[in-house]
Parts: structure tokens; C-alpha cells; sequence
């Protein structure tokens, strides 16, 4: 009996510890631009240095009309772990989807929306960040 409630016990403190990442959240903002211009409808993608992504929680954010973005770590609310991060950028076209991939294109012919050949990368530290701006330029299609 007192094995149970030991694995019980230690079972309630992961789970416990687990969820205490809420306070392991930190406000990251920035600013996305294409030659200058507010990437609005962009969205913004940080994978964690290292990290197994199928464990991490999806981090993103949305460009608003100005350019700027805030990330969002999933249920966990507002902001981001501090760490590392690799960033993919997408900025679908408001138009007809590609009939061949059944998707909206990019308008940056997926130059920045690759998360294993990142072209661009982030540092969130562990208080409230405002990133550099992410100045893009777009790569004629393949």
C-alpha cells in the first residue's frame, strides 16, 4: 500500500510540474516586413532549438496590418518559452487554392516555411521580449 501512494504521489508531482510551464511563458513580439512593407496575414512559426516538435506545443502568431505579431504558445496562453527557436514564416495569397497541391501559395514560394532549413532564428529570453523585425525577400519559384 504505501508503494501505491509513493507512485501515486510521484505521479501527481510530474503532472503537477508538467503543468506548471504556464509560468514559463514569456510575451514575444515583433514586426515581419517584405522590402520594407507590414507582412499582414503572414504567420509566424517558432520551433524550439532541440525539441522533439510532436512534444512542444504549437507556437505561432498572426502579422496584423502594421506588421506586427505576438506569439501564442498554444492553451498556455500568450507568449513563448525562453530558449532558441527556429522561425518559418508563411504568407498565404488570397486567391484561388493551387488546383495541383489543393492549397492557397505562398507568397514567398515557401522561401521561409521550412523548419528544417530555417532561414531565420529567434532567442526568447525569460522576461518580456520585442524582437528584431524579420525583413523578407522573396525567391522566384523552383
Amino acid at each position: 500500500m504505501n508503494k501505491l501512494l509513493l507512485w501515486i504521489s510521484l505521479l501527481l508531482s510530474l503532472a503537477f510540474a508538467s503543468c506548471s510551464n504556464r509560468t514559463n511563458i514569456y510575451p514575444v513580439s515583433g514586426k515581419v516586413t517584405y522590402k520594407g512593407q507590414p507582412a499582414a496575414g503572414a504567420t509566424v512559426f517558432f520551433f524550439r532549438q532541440g525539441a522533439d516538435p510532436v512534444r512542444e506545443p504549437m507556437i505561432m502568431g498572426i502579422v496584423m496590418q502594421d506588421g506586427s505579431f505576438e506569439l501564442s504558445c498554444g492553451s498556455l496562453g500568450k507568449g513563448a518559452p525562453a530558449g532558441d527557436y527556429d522561425v518559418a514564416i508563411e504568407w498565404k495569397q488570397r486567391s484561388m487554392p493551387n488546383r495541383k497541391q489543393g492549397r492557397m501559395p505562398d507568397k514567398l514560394n515557401g522561401r521561409y516555411a521550412d523548419p528544417r532549413h530555417p532561414l531565420l532564428r529567434a532567442k526568447v529570453e525569460a522576461e518580456s521580449n520585442q524582437l528584431s523585425p524579420f525583413d523578407l525577400v522573396a525567391e522566384s519559384p523552383h
